[in-house]
């Protein structure tokens, strides 16, 4: 594909629309005001214009190498796989250090050494884990992201081409020519691990269903009907060109869905994290409201034998 053609492409479908239209002397009511050129000076290359300036999805790789690489800081061993796109991650030493922190403290006593360990130590498998699975969410909807451009890419260039194989007589039947749309296909849906948050020693699930590229999570979405593009062609320029426009709106609405399930998805995580902070987050200490005459008492910090 030229996706870094495409406005060079859209100039050569202003000219051979043009071509057409006076070369069989085609007259149309929206040529009256501007002439045939005029028009499709208006009409062709703003349609691509916006498609030109799509971001490039090759900019988000180093934010999705990022946070596979925080991945690997966060793995503890347990879960040993990205949830989303099933890629093996190592467990990291360091955080095998945690199961042996409690050692140090043998002889830390009073309030504060209790609370230490029921809300940081003893949750801290629970937590750190779910910061993996939440930042392999987040890289996932980046990299569904990242598809989707790429795909409507390829789909906008390949109505380009169409286009001018219709002008230029290359489509098998130029009445009835049409591409198909791939931007859906390119993103998947799957379900996210469990999270959990450890609570006295029990478990509170919760399930997130999440959005991925469809060639990491193994699964497009159901099909729908703008995934079916309206057929294209036609005789006269104006015919051409309309079928082209049609094209090109109902892909417009296709980028539009996919971006609303990501974002669906994507807002699904930030209500979570804003009703359960503490699946990601242990408890800070609440030393700060102990008066100073007490902070190293059995209700503050306690002793150190």
């Amino acid at each position: 594909m030229s996706f870094e053609e495409l406005m060079a492409h859209a100039s050569e479908i202003k000219f051979l629309a043009i071509k057409r239209a006076l070369d069989e002397h085609e007259t149309e009511p929206e040529y009256a005001r501007q002439g045939v050129d005029g028009y499709y000076q208006q009409v062709i290359e703003p349609l691509f214009k916006p498609f030109s300036r799509i971001p490039d999805p090759a900019g988000y790789q180093p934010t999705i190498d990022g946070l596979s690489a925080a991945m690997h800081d966060l793995s503890g061993g347990h879960i040993d796989q990205d949830p989303i796109d099933k890629n093996p991650y190592l467990a990291n030493p360091t955080l095998e250090k945690m199961h042996t922190a409690s050692d140090y403290l043998q002889d830390w006593s009073g309030q504060a050494a209790m609370l230490f360990k029921q809300k940081f130590l003893d949750p801290f498998p629970a937590i750190s884990a779910n910061q993996f699975i939440l930042t392999a969410i987040l890289k996932a909807a980046l990299e569904a992201h990242q598809a989707m451009w790429a795909k409507t890419r390829d789909d906008i260039d390949k109505i380009a081409h169409a286009t001018m194989d219709v002008f230029d007589n290359k489509c098998c039947d130029k009445n009835t020519w049409n591409v198909t749309f791939t931007v859906l296909s390119s993103i998947g849906a799957t379900a996210a691990a469990v999270l959990t948050v450890a609570t006295d020693g029990a478990a509170a699930p919760l399930l997130l269903s999440v959005v991925g590229a469809a060639a990491q999570v193994g699964a497009t979405l159901p099909p729908d009907s703008l995934s079916d593009p309206p057929k294209g062609g036609g005789e006269t320029a104006l015919q051409i060109i309309n079928s082209m426009k049609a094209t090109i709106d109902q892909l417009t609405l296709v980028v539009q869905k996919a971006e609303a399930v990501i974002a669906e998805k994507t807002s699904a995580v930030t209500r979570l994290l804003g009703e359960h902070g503490s699946y990601f987050v242990s408890a800070r200490p609440a030393v700060t409201s102990i008066p100073d005459g007490e902070i190293t008492g059995s209700a503050g910090l306690g002793d150190s034998n």
